[in-house]
């Protein structure tokens, strides 16, 4: 099976969508205390939150982040879909998952959901949601949150590092909603693990583990990188994107292992005149595994500006080749 991993990018191809510098400049206090540039995304929101002089610097209860979330929210839900969404959901691929918070992709149309899974208040290793468009269903996994549950909306570092924990225990086989199991999980093994999942052909057993069934062969959408050929595309992988990273070292432990049979794949979307800036990521990537795909655009020296609609383009036609040729 086929699964597509999209970013924010697809969000900056529409009008008056705030890039993230945006996003916090506006809701920080800009006289009190300005956005610190030099550091990780991640520790950029963690600045806004945690400043002294920062409107939401009083952390005893909770209460003033959920605000500086809603503030997010609010900049989030106008966001429109765009033609690059609908090139997406016309690839022949029904499981999205995604770092976005908002409901571009089926426009805000909440009419559109037919089916969710929204147990998780904060973390989002078991939720997605099924949307109905043009008479296709399609499941989406927003991993970094959903902006109907802002608490959900993963931003700073202190709700990275949660997550990531919460993804660890997934893919060694500890994660459990079952209390006589977390008791056990000292002496376990993790019997459900990614690996022997993929050596032993376990069937996972997810009503015992606390998931509901979302259509599609993921159980959680952490299974994408290990049993998918995973698309990667929108987004810049910059290295605060621990969650991603991990699962792709982690693959790339098993493939070494000869465990993995699955592909990923990572469609840069910055124009190849600024590949000098990119090339210790994308040797990375290539080292751990993943297929990157290289598109022929270039900054347009004339007109003094990228055509990323014409890479986006480009990148699409590239994955949809892939798509079709992969068994």
């Amino acid at each position: 099976m086929d699964a597509i991993l999209y970013g924010n990018g697809f969000n900056l191809l529409s009008e008056n969508c705030p890039s993230w510098q945006d996003l916090l400049t506006n809701i920080s206090d800009k006289d009190q205390s300005p956005i610190l540039n030099g550091i990780p995304p991640t520790l950029q929101y963690e600045q806004v939150y945690l400043a002294p002089h920062s409107s939401f610097s009083n952390i005893s209860d909770g209460k003033d982040e959920t605000r500086l979330k809603e503030a997010v929210k609010r900049r989030l839900s106008a966001i429109k879909s765009n033609e690059f969404y609908d090139r997406l959901l016309n690839l022949g691929v029904t499981s999205f998952l995604t770092t976005n918070y908002d409901h571009a992709i089926y426009d805000n149309l909440e009419n559109r959901v037919i089916d969710k899974n929204y147990a998780e208040k904060i973390y989002s290793i078991k939720r997605w949601k099924k949307v109905n468009i043009n008479n296709l269903d399609y499941t989406i996994f927003q991993f970094h949150g959903d902006i109907t549950n802002v608490r959900s909306i993963m931003l700073g570092l202190d709700h990275y590092g949660g997550a990531l924990a919460r993804i660890q225990d997934y893919v060694k086989g500890y994660f459990s909603e079952k209390i006589e199991d977390k008791k056990k999980r000292a002496n376990s093994e993790g019997e459900l693990s990614i690996a022997k999942r993929l050596t032993s052909k376990i069937e996972f057993d997810s009503i015992n583990y606390g998931f509901t069934d979302n259509g599609t062969q993921l159980v959680s959408w952490i299974d994408a990188f290990f049993f998918a050929n995973l698309h990667i595309i929108g987004i810049t992988l910059d290295f605060s994107e621990i969650d991603i990273w991990w699962l792709l070292s982690r693959r790339a432990r098993l493939l070494k292992n000869g465990y993995i049979k699955n592909q990923v794949y990572y469609y840069p979307t910055f124009p190849m005149s600024e590949i000098h800036c990119h090339l210790p990521k994308l040797r990375l990537l290539e080292r751990m595994g993943v297929k990157v795909i290289y598109h022929k655009q270039t900054l347009d020296i004339e007109k003094g500006y990228t055509d990323y609609p014409k890479i986006y383009n480009e990148q699409i036609d590239n994955m949809e080749r892939l798509i079709n040729i992969l068994p």
